[in-house]
């Protein structure tokens, strides 16, 4: 493949994919990929990962503890597929569905011992591993204001990524309609809303579709990352509606991408997840009425293993049961046949 686009659903598990499949009647894309798998998600210090550690491993390659982003568990850094692409020629781009600085985003672009370094992780997408981002945070790429509306000390990301040519836009016509081959889309002061309470249902397909056309212009290939972020705080609500409702948004962006991938034929799309949330239980169902009713055994993470499914020239490498680690070397080798990890 000359192109990879990867779709994390955050906490997607085997019934959070089968409860949108039978809401659906069905009719959804990624789950009738020919290729699927498995992926063991634990980390290095828990058997139940985070969105740090899991983002990590399939950004890196490597395990480490549960908080840490793209660092090992000694603190030396991890050289990230972004990181990989952009030193190899390729462009590219992340996307997600609540913050920049949430921790599967900031798997790909930054590093820092503890997920909660917001601050420290929008300042390290001026360093460009993204050459195209969109997502929700923009009060941690902005300067830090007092209550009386006095600058604080703090770093100004957004000056930075205006000087390095980004064209930062602020919403998704912006967005869309922006000319420019490097674009910084802050969509919300911190997270992103959930489609209940009024994101656009359209955004990430829409984002997603113009992620491709951007990336795409580069003749040499592009990855791309997009997370259904929500899907995790569904199962953290332990809401049916919602997991089915997070599912099928992100399905509808990886329709997008699959539309794409059949014309090019140079593209591999692989869609999965860091880690299972809610310990998620299908109970009941009813595909010609398109009902599922679910239970949920926990309000955190679990440690099952998460779905793999992959469509593409080198997808059957996504066969059979995988540690998390492995989508990582498998993506170097196909995309960079030759080159040696750093």
């Amino acid at each position: 493949p000359q192109n990879l686009i990867i779709f994390i659903g955050d906490g997607m598990g085997v019934s959070h994919v089968y409860a949108a499949m039978t809401v659906s009647g069905n009719e959804m894309t990624f789950p009738f990929f020919p290729v699927t798998g498995f992926s063991i998600t634990h980390s290095a210090n828990s058997y139940s990962t985070d969105s740090a550690a899991g983002g990590t491993a399939i950004a890196t390659g490597e395990k480490t503890n549960n908080r840490f982003i793209s660092m090992r568990p000694d603190s030396t850094l991890l050289v990230t597929l972004l990181e990989h692409a952009r030193q190899w020629g390729k462009s590219t781009g992340v996307i997600s569905t609540s913050s920049l600085t949430d921790a599967t985003p900031a798997s790909f672009v930054s590093h820092v011992p503890l997920r909660y370094m917001y601050r420290e992780i929008a300042a390290q997408y001026a360093n460009g591993a993204a050459d195209l981002f969109v997502g929700g945070g923009k009060n941690f790429f902005e300067a830090e204001v007092d209550s009386a509306g006095n600058r604080v000390e703090s770093t100004d990301v957004v000056t930075a990524l205006e000087a390095s040519g980004y064209d930062v836009v602020y919403n998704l016509e912006e967005f869309v309609a922006s000319d420019a081959g490097r674009i910084a889309g802050l969509m919300s002061d911190n997270d992103m809303p959930r489609l209940f309470e009024g994101r656009d249902p359209d955004y990430l397909a829409r984002a997603t579709a113009k992620a491709i056309e951007v990336l795409s212009e580069n003749r040499r290939g592009f990855v791309l990352m997009v997370e259904g972020s929500e899907i995790d705080d569904a199962g953290h609500s332990a809401s049916t509606t919602m997991v089915t409702e997070e599912v099928l948004d992100m399905d509808r962006a990886v329709k997008v991408a699959y539309d794409f991938a059949r014309r090019s034929g140079n593209t591999l799309i692989v869609v999965t997840a860091d880690h299972e949330t809610g310990g998620m239980s299908i109970t009941e169902g009813d595909v010609s009425r398109r009902e599922v009713s679910a239970a949920f055994s926990i309000k955190g993470h679990s440690g099952v293993m998460v779905p793999v499914f992959a469509y593409g020239p080198g997808a059957l490498a996504f066969t059979g049961v995988q540690d998390n680690t492995e989508l990582f070397h498998d993506f170097f080798r196909l995309l960079f046949p030759g080159k040696k990890e750093r």
